[in-house]
């Protein structure tokens, strides 16, 4: 099997991506519902997601341009892929999708998911930032764990 190699670089830049993307997915989310309390939920999560951009891009500006890059081999690779995949955020980009997420509640449902796939995104390469980094980004986790706890609360009342 070919070995999978990657730079901490390359990861603080797919979490900058990902982290644009589920932004731009709740903006769209804030701006096509018209439920108040859904509107208000969205508009928070799309400011905390631009806020965590921020922070992505600060640790990614302080690393070295060649930070070295490490090689994955067998099952760590092939589960370090998955958390790559971008299937989760194939369609989101779409106003109809997410106007039809909307219309059936299953905006939440995508929206836990995206958080979910942040905190393993995220987890995955704590071991390889600084200290200070380090901080950082569990700090960040446990506002997505936040997120996952208002989203559960907004549909449950909603519902």
């Amino acid at each position: 099997m070919t070995a999978v190699y990657y730079m901490v670089r390359d990861i603080v830049d797919m979490a900058v991506a990902k982290e644009k993307k589920r932004r731009d997915f709740y903006a769209t989310v804030t701006e096509l519902s018209s439920n108040p309390d859904m509107k208000g939920l969205f508009h928070f999560l799309t400011e905390e997601e631009d806020k965590h951009v921020a922070v992505f891009s600060k640790i990614r500006d302080r690393l070295p341009d060649k930070s070295g890059a490490e090689p994955l081999q067998g099952e760590r690779a092939n589960y370090i892929v998955s958390i790559i995949d971008e299937k989760l955020y194939s369609k989101m980009e779409s106003r109809e999708f997410v106007q039809q997420a909307i219309d059936t509640w299953n905006v939440f449902r995508i929206a836990i998911g995206f958080e979910k796939d942040a905190i393993l995104f995220f987890t995955e390469f704590l071991p390889h930032l600084t200290e200070e980094d380090r901080k950082m980004v569990e700090n960040l986790i446990e506002q997505e764990k936040g997120h996952i706890r208002k989203l559960v609360k907004v549909m449950q009342q909603l519902d």
